[in-house]
């Protein structure tokens, strides 16, 4: 089975345990239905009770394992016009996807509360991105395209035994479709809209006798960017030019061993992202006031500091550019051992880079005008040995992982002109002419042993538990100085400002245990609950750039959580309903701050540790196929997240809103299939919605409010699927929305004072297009 894809294989507080009753009540009202009371059509080609799900590192059916799980075949992301990886969050409770403010090629993810918005070497993510069973060590270049997948999994709550990080928020895996053996096909399909926009795929599979396979896929992305700048007169920002190529190799010379390889590339180079600057902020007051001074005296060179009121419209002065680079390489073996024993061992390698130029402050004024470097040598290893023991009533997984991530993320503050300098000057504000470049080497070692097993008390009956002990290393060299014409001189505060830096080398390490424990119970042929709670962690490390040669790192965040759930595969697998209630204690949790740091100031991004938290609530989701022709797909998700203690610069801060959380999210898709003698029209609508969001952990006024989005898409089918031609559209109500936003904070107390700037970027306007696909051989 290792090379069958996945989409084919067959405590509680009171408040939350009565939610869970409620739910119980309302699931066993659906099981006495028969099938027939739904009429006589009933004829579902999807069985959803036996979707297969391998969160816990082996095959079972989705309603079957006691964890909170939402999968997406490719197929259905085609329906809902997904085409990156943020897509795939649209119908997934209480999970929130979208491209970083840093770079539009990485992607920033919030799961149940946790969130990490910093795309870079220097921090862990909460939620972990695996890319067929790699992990991905930060957010940048995870932006790619959504190139023939064979399923998405979703994992909500703490990751801590399993996985091959530590993942406080929960994990997401990207699963490509595998060669197949025996069988020569090809798929071709162009995309074309507004915008300019156009897409072009291809995907080829050869099979070389009867024991190898090779699968190749391209996909080329391009869109014309909606944003423009009123201070550099660039235009095309939030543009689409990028590009992917997959090459993969199956060989399986017998059933009891399989070896799968892929290479993968990935380039972007476009114009990024647009930061829509908002008023009230301390550019903002500073602009007010040097208008008057620059409309009188005319001064070369210098503008007018507007803020637009165009949503689609910045001020940055500094021309901007967003390239990144992706090379990544992996390697899965699978080898049966003998009747009860499998053994996997997953080799991965990522070389990454990215460039990127952006105007921090959003304005024509030169503060923050920062080029940006991300590069990473990531290299894993991951030995799995698995198996049933004691007469098939124990199932268990143990293993071995290794990680290491070598790289750097250096920036560079553009210096200020000559005639700027002058004017600021003379209004008594002083920067620097000279470029501030901040440089540093850093490296990542990870190491970790686990076991997780799982006993069968009775057919109905079984409880799971699982350990895991990891040792992690952070090092950093690091070395920030402006460029003088007398040489390199150390922007570091507390440091000799007339001098070179001196050297700045850190190491910290971390140990901690992971653990596990959950029980599932099928209660009727037709209904399964389950518990589960553990402990996961997100290991410290050092914020680059350092502030003092004295800083030190932030501290491992800790999450101990508990979930109680109910799955239901009713009516023949025609309808499968899941919910969970959830409970989530944080201790030293990890907050993004952005700051600036040194002298002069550069814009940066600073990790504190917030106290303690707890986050709470609840998820629903839905899938209902009342005929051949009708689908249903619902889903909803609470999140009540609050701080119990968070003290920053000694003021109280707990009564700041969780950033980036919406409190409620919602989604529904509608599908429906018209059968014709020359083929099928295949229908498909889907609404998404969210609840306000807060963009700072020190709330202000930077937010967005309740918002949805309207997606559709009507493709019709010929007679065999060898073509296939769509029309379709997304945010078709045309919702002017963020995306998300920043807002750079201002002295030792930022929560009492204005930001130094503030931002939003918007979400895509209302697009529209039309695809036609051909394609040769069995369809994938």
């Amino acid at each position: 089975m290792g090379d069958q894809p996945a989409s084919e294989r067959a405590g509680f507080p009171g408040r939350f345990a009565g939610a869970a009753v409620a739910g119980a009540i309302a699931v066993s009202c659906l099981i006495g239905v028969p099938q027939a009371a739904l009429g006589d059509d009933v004829e579902t080609t999807t069985d959803l009770g036996e979707i297969v799900v391998t969160a816990r590192r082996r095959d079972e059916k989705i309603v079957e394992a006691p964890i909170a799980v939402t999968v997406e075949t490719g197929e259905q992301l085609k329906d809902q016009n997904a085409v990156l990886f943020d897509d795939v969050a649209r119908e997934v409770p209480n999970v929130r996807m979208m491209p970083s403010p840093q770079s539009e090629s990485a992607l920033d993810v919030t799961m149940r509360g946790q969130t990490a918005l910093r795309a870079a070497i220097d921090y862990d993510t909460a939620v972990g991105i695996y890319v067929d069973g790699v992990y991905v060590a930060n957010g940048q270049a995870a932006m790619n395209t959504l190139l023939d997948i064979d399923t998405v999994e979703i994992v909500r709550g703490a990751q801590g035994t399993l996985f091959g990080r530590n993942n406080t928020g929960g994990s997401i895996s990207f699963n490509s479709n595998r060669p197949q053996l025996g069988a020569y096909s090809a798929e071709f399909a162009v995309d074309a809209g507004a915008d300019q926009l156009f897409v072009g795929r291809g995907i080829v599979n050869v099979p070389v006798g009867d024991t190898v396979a090779f699968r190749l896929a391209y996909q080329d992305n391009e869109r014309e960017g909606f944003g423009s700048s009123l201070g550099s007169g660039q235009g095309d920002f939030e543009n689409q030019h990028r590009y992917q190529v997959r090459l993969g190799a199956l060989w399986r010379p017998d059933s009891g061993f399989n070896a799968y390889w892929t290479y993968e590339h990935f380039e972007a180079d476009e114009v990024g992202a647009l930061l829509h600057p908002l008023p009230g902020t301390a550019v903002y007051m500073l602009g007010q006031q040097l208008n008057p001074v620059i409309q009188q005296l005319s001064p070369p060179g210098i503008a007018l500091v507007l803020t637009p009121t165009n949503f689609y419209q910045t001020d940055a002065d500094y021309p901007s550019h967003d390239d990144t680079r992706l090379d990544a390489t992996q390697l899965t073996l699978n080898q049966v051992i003998d009747a009860t024993t499998r053994a996997k061992l997953i080799l991965g390698y990522r070389h990454l880079y990215n460039n990127t130029a952006i105007d921090v402050d959003a304005s024509s004024l030169p503060l923050a005008n920062t080029t940006l470097m991300n590069s990473s040598n990531q290299k894993s290893a991951e030995l799995q040995l698995s198996g049933t023991a004691l007469e098939n009533k124990l199932d268990w997984v143990g293993g071995l992982y290794w990680f290491r991530d070598d790289g750097n993320a250096p920036s560079i503050l553009a210096p200020t002109s000559a005639q700027y300098l002058a004017f600021l000057q003379s209004v008594g504000i002083t920067l620097s002419p000279y470029p501030v470049i901040e440089s540093n080497s850093i490296e990542n070692l990870s190491s970790a042993a686990f076991l997780h097993g799982e006993y069968h008390l009775s057919d109905r009956w079984a409880v799971a538990a699982g350990l895991r002990r990891t040792d992690d290393v952070r090092k950093l060299s690091e070395n920030s100085y402006a460029e003088t014409p007398q040489g390199p001189v150390c922007t570091i505060s507390g440091t000799n400002p007339s001098m070179p830096c001196p050297p700045i080398d850190k190491s910290v390490s971390f140990s901690y245990w992971s653990w596990e424990f959950s029980t599932r119970y099928r209660l009727t042929e037709e209904l399964y609950s389950y518990f589960r709670t553990g402990r996961a962690q997100r290991s410290g490390g050092w914020n680059v750039p350092i502030n003092t040669p004295q800083d030190q790192p932030f501290r491992p965040e800790e999450l101990t959580d508990y979930e109680l759930g109910l799955k239901a595969d009713l009516l023949g697998g025609a309808l499968m309903i899941s919910g969970d209630v959830f409970y989530g204690n944080y201790d030293e949790m990890q907050r993004l701050l952005p700051r600036e740091v040194g002298v002069p100031p550069t814009p940066t991004t600073f990790v504190i540790n917030a106290g303690s938290a707890r986050v709470s609530g609840a998820e629903l989701e839905s899938a209902f196929y009342p005929t051949r022709s009708w689908s249903l797909q619902a889903a909803f998700g609470w999140t009540d997240a609050r701080y119990r203690q968070f003290e920053y610069q000694g003021v109280n801060e707990a009564g700041n809103e969780f950033y980036q959380t919406p409190k409620f999210n919602a989604g529904l898709g509608v599908g429906y299939q018209v059968p014709l003698a020359s083929g099928a029209v295949r229908l498909h609508a889907d609404y998404s919605w969210q609840d306000a969001v807060q963009f700072n952990v020190f709330n202000d006024f930077n937010n967005q409010g309740a918002n949805g989005t309207l997606n559709a898409r009507a493709t019709y089918v010929s007679r065999g699927g060898a073509w296939e031609f769509a029309v379709f559209g997304t945010n078709l109500t045309g919702r002017q929305y963020a995306i998300t936003g920043g807002s750079v904070a201002v002295g030792p107390q930022p929560s009492q004072q204005p930001p130094e700037f503030s931002w939003q970027i918007p979400g895509v306007p209302r697009l529209y297009g039309v695809e036609f696909l051909y394609r040769f051989g069995p369809k994938r």
